[in-house]
């Protein structure tokens, strides 16, 4: 097969694809030639000199980097070769290359190394007074930007500060004027007088003032106040029990938590309440007829009415105040004895916590916290004090409370000295009476009786 055949085959498979080869000396930089010298661009230097050439090898076709007078298939046609005619050679065009078009500006002519410097140093100041005028064009529209990052003429901004505080100065005058006017507005509507079913004036204790309507808005504040700190009624309790009626002679004012009961929540029973021991015994002491006994807590009355019913069913608890009837102090709910329409030398209030009777501390009788020891004995002892102030009738109870309440365990002290008292009545029993024998053998004297009775 010759040559010319060879050649004829590999285009015709192929598409007659031309097949071009660049060397690096074809391309020129936009820059300016380079400072280093290409060592490929010297022909001398490349590894082969002699063309790519395709050779048949049956089916498969391959370039051959070899001399071709190196290779086994040009030795073999190497007449061929001779004999076929000549080509000669296309020189390829130097490829045009075309720079983007940045901003709608043709790209510079690559020429020189400092003419392309200039022309990029151009193309950046074009580009920054393009977007200078971009910025200029949207602070005008959106009515000026930030004086720090565009500050302007120096005039232009001090008047624009003027400007700001002479409508920061307008807003705030009228901002008052108008709260003046809304608060004056507010009186004359909500002070107004009221009104009977005819529609006549009521007269009150502030009509005929020019400023009655501002007095009757403070005096409403006042109610609303009152309403919340003050208890909820002058007279917490009715007027004693006229006679025949039978009207104890003491009032026993207690509380009810951890007094009486204690508030307990476990995730099986949920919130409940413990019933003190002995307290069924501690009713039936001091129960009516011996005292009247009322229950005072700072408990709401949806949560302590319902407990007070349960341990109670033979209503030995006259009088139930709760919440609602004690004074809020200081974050504090405190009983104010004196709104119970009682005389307080015979009221005797029993409690835990010394705040809560801070307005009346001598009717106080302060007993330690039960916090639901089953095992507590502290109301039989409590009893017993108080059914000996019962049986002493004393006028006032004032003196005995204070004198027990200087102990921390009042109940414990009365039975320390009550067991005292037994044991020295229990010994004068057992020790012999010298003045009774006296009297035996002092009736013989000289003989005879001194008494005819004797």
């Amino acid at each position: 097969m010759s040559l010319s055949k060879l050649s004829q085959t590999y285009f015709s498979r192929h598409q007659a694809k031309t097949f071009i080869r660049f060397s690096s000396s074809d391309f020129k930089s936009l820059l300016g030639p380079p400072a280093v010298a290409n060592p490929y661009a010297d022909n001398g230097r490349t590894r082969f000199a002699a063309p790519i050439i395709p050779i048949n090898h049956g089916n498969v076709f391959a370039s051959i980097k070899v001399p071709i007078s190196k290779t086994p298939e040009a030795i073999a046609y190497k007449p061929a070769v001779e004999e076929a005619p000549k080509l000669e050679r296309i020189e390829p065009e130097t490829p045009k290359i075309e720079a983007e078009k940045v901003m709608s500006s043709p790209a510079p002519n690559p020429v020189s190394a400092p003419s392309a410097i200039e022309e990029l140093n151009s193309l950046k100041d074009s580009l920054g007074k393009l977007e200078e005028a971009t910025a200029s064009k949207t602070s005008s529209s959106s009515g000026g930007s930030d004086n720090n990052d565009h500050p302007g003429n120096p005039d232009e901004v001090e008047a624009r500060r003027k400007r700001m505080e002479r409508n920061t100065r307008i807003g705030a005058y009228v901002l008052f004027g108008g709260s003046i006017v809304g608060f004056i507005s507010f009186c004359f509507y909500y002070g107004r007088a009221q009104r009977d079913e005819a529609g006549n004036v009521i007269a009150d204790e502030f009509s005929g003032s020019f400023l009655a309507p501002f007095y009757r808005i403070a005096s409403s504040f006042k109610l609303w106040r009152d309403y919340v700190v003050e208890p909820a009624r002058e007279q917490l309790l009715p007027d004693p029990l006229p006679a025949p009626y039978l009207q104890p002679k003491y009032t026993i004012v207690i509380e009810l938590k951890n007094i009486l009961v204690h508030p307990e929540w476990t995730y099986k029973t949920g919130y409940r309440f413990l019933k003190r021991p002995a307290l069924d015994y501690f009713l039936d002491v001091i129960g009516y007829p011996n005292f009247e006994v009322v229950i005072y807590s700072s408990e709401s009355m949806m949560t302590a009415a319902p407990v007070v019913d349960s341990f109670d069913p033979k209503q030995r608890i006259m009088y139930k105040l709760f919440r609602d009837c004690t004074k809020y102090m200081n974050g504090h709910h405190v009983k104010d004895l004196s709104k119970l329409n009682r005389d307080l030398s015979k009221v005797i209030y029993i409690d835990f916590d010394a705040k809560s009777g801070q307005l009346n501390p001598e009717n106080m009788l302060r007993v330690p916290e039960w916090r639901g020891n089953m095992d507590d004995t502290s109301l039989v002892d409590l009893a017993e004090l108080l059914k000996t102030i019962h049986l002493s009738d004393a006028e006032d109870v004032r003196p005995m409370l204070q004198y027990y309440s200087q102990y921390d365990d009042p109940a414990k002290e009365f039975r320390r000295r009550a067991v005292y008292l037994a044991q020295q009545e229990e010994q004068k029993k057992q020790q012999p009476d010298e003045s009774s024998m006296l009297k035996r053998y002092s009736g013989r004297l000289f003989g005879f009786r001194r008494h005819a009775s004797a």
